[in-house]
């Protein structure tokens, strides 16, 4: 990302590493944070990938720790063979531009900052750390144990940046585990393995998650969740001979009362992934901008409690998604006896070539906002399946304002299911094998959208609803065998106001009063 783009993407990114450290910190930072810098070629490594160089980072990692303070591990350009993880202390900087870690065994992790007895609570473990450059490879495929390539947890202050990270067994190339301010930035996730057998669907390359047993090696295990966490300028993609992961960041477990704040996924690219693009898991206050995401066999963007959580205050915005199969562009769910979502803005995103039930979906959602998106080439994942360009659901006062609907084998934009007093306007919805509008709620209203090319009914109102305002919508070009605008039997007191059916088509009836108590004020048909 350019300068600019990436301090805005900072927005509330906190701890040891501000937005200028992690801008300037690059191959040239050879002195790191400051302090001594210990060389593991000082210490007997060759980098030449043939001798296991082990000993040698052995020794350095004692060297380093002796400082006692901030210091810099220095790993020269070169291929080193380890047989061990780095265990890093609090204001370490690993700096290995040009060099290649790789792994010799199923030693666990090439990089952490906690061992397996380390037993610290909240954010009090080792931090201030950060890791630039160097292609880590965790050669999944010989050593297939489950495993983290770098793990951090308990800690305040990490920063991973221009790193490579190859072949990761059935785990996640970075793990933030109960981690406050910290910042994964221009990094390259290249290739997954299955590794113990585990779904590959599961494992996202960056795990943001809470200290819960069974999810962090080390205790204590108190349910710290993540803040301050920025994902920027990263890279998603299949290894030359491995699979993706299954999301770029996200969690597949969590902790039931356990939220995580202000996350930040800006500007990153996802060329194909095992399931999700981005995995909003528990999150609270986040924003999910400026993606270029395609390839996923599921949803794109995913927001999602796997506990049953309330999510809130979440932006999605600018995001271009395309080549989806299976889901759905934008996913916005609920568990069953899950808690509401609250406050989500999906805004401003580009929605090309999905093959699911919806482009935008989302549900169960208080304060929900579906502006100003662009969705193009919606299709269906069987004959009879439901597909829907915008989908909103048991969402009460939702608006779904000023959107492109276009090509769709389905309906154009529905809302149905107690998403009662929606507000549907100014939406242009063009070519669909369904309905162009359908809304089926109480107290719907539906204004001022333009509905060109809609196989059925253009605007329809439907499923028992009552109270019903159908104003100003222009409908042009209906199907043959379609309808302007359709009431449905079941529906009561719908309104019909100042709406503009001429350009319907020939033969083609202008409005179909199925329901009862309907009034029809000033139409032109």
């Amino acid at each position: 990302m350019e300068r600019r783009s990436l301090m805005l993407a900072m927005g509330g990114f906190v701890g040891a590493w501000g937005g200028a450290a992690v801008l300037g910190a690059g191959p040239a930072a050879a002195a790191g944070t400051g302090g001594p810098v210990v060389d593991v070629t000082a210490y007997g490594a060759k980098g030449d990938g043939k001798a296991d160089e082990t000993a040698a980072f052995r020794s350095a990692l004692t060297a380093l720790k002796a400082v006692g303070g901030p210091a810099t591990l220095l790993i020269p350009p070169g291929t080193y063979l380890t047989g061990t993880g780095l265990v890093v202390g609090a204001g370490a900087t690993v700096l290995a531009y040009g060099a290649r870690i790789v792994r010799t065994g199923d030693n666990g992790g090439l990089l952490k900052n906690f061992d397996s007895v380390t037993s610290v609570t909240g954010y009090r473990g080792a931090g201030s750390i950060a890791v630039l450059g160097g292609t880590w490879d965790m050669r999944g495929a010989a050593f297939p144990a489950q495993s983290d390539a770098m793990g951090f947890a308990h800690c305040e202050g990490v920063l991973v940046k221009d790193c490579t990270f190859v072949d990761t067994p059935s785990a996640h190339a970075v793990e933030l585990n109960a981690v406050r301010g910290a910042a994964v930035v221009n990094c390259v996730f290249d290739g997954h393995h299955p590794g113990d057998g585990a779904s590959l669907t599961t494992k996202e390359a960056v795990q943001i998650t809470c200290a819960t047993e069974g999810n962090l090696p080390a205790p204590a295990y108190d349910g710290t969740p993540c803040e301050d966490i920025l994902v920027t300028g990263c890279t998603l993609r299949p290894g030359t001979n491995t699979g993706p992961f299954g999301a770029l960041c996200g969690d597949h477990w969590g902790a039931k009362g356990v939220t995580h704040r202000r996350i930040r996924v800006i500007g990153n690219t996802v060329e194909k992934s095992g399931a999700y693009g981005v995995r909003a898991a528990d999150w609270q206050d986040s924003v999910i901008a400026d993606n270029v995401i395609g390839g996923t066999a599921s949803h794109a963007i995913y927001l999602n409690s796997p506990q049953g959580n309330a999510l809130g205050g979440i932006t999605v915005t600018g995001n271009t998604l395309q080549g989806i199969e299976g889901g759905g562009g934008i996913t916005v769910t609920v568990p069953a006896g899950g808690a509401r979502h609250r406050a989500v803005t999906i805004g401003g995103n580009t929605i090309r070539s999905v093959r699911g039930e919806a482009g935008i979906y989302a549900s169960q959602t208080d304060g929900l906002t579906v502006s100003r998106n662009t969705v193009t080439t919606t299709l269906r994942t069987s004959p009879t399946g439901n597909c829907q360009a915008i989908h909103v659901q048991t969402s009460p006062g939702a608006l779904v304002v000023g959107n492109e609907v276009s090509d769709v084998q389905g309906d154009g934009i529905g809302v149905d299911s107690a998403a009662t007093g929606a507000l549907v306007a100014d939406n242009t919805v063009s070519t669909t094998t369904g309905h162009g509008i359908s809304a089926g709620v109480d107290g719907a209203t539906l204004r001022g959208n333009r509905i060109t090319g809609a196989a059925a009914h253009s605007v329809r109102v439907g499923g028992n609803a009552a109270g019903s305002l159908v104003q100003g919508n222009t409908v042009a070009a209906v199907g043959a065998g379609g309808t302007a605008v359709g009431v449905m039997a079941g529906s009561t007191d719908t309104w019909l106001v100042g709406n503009d059916l001429t350009g319907r088509g020939a033969g083609v009836p202008g409005i179909v009063d199925s329901g009862a108590g309907t009034t029809s004020v000033r139409n032109l048909v």
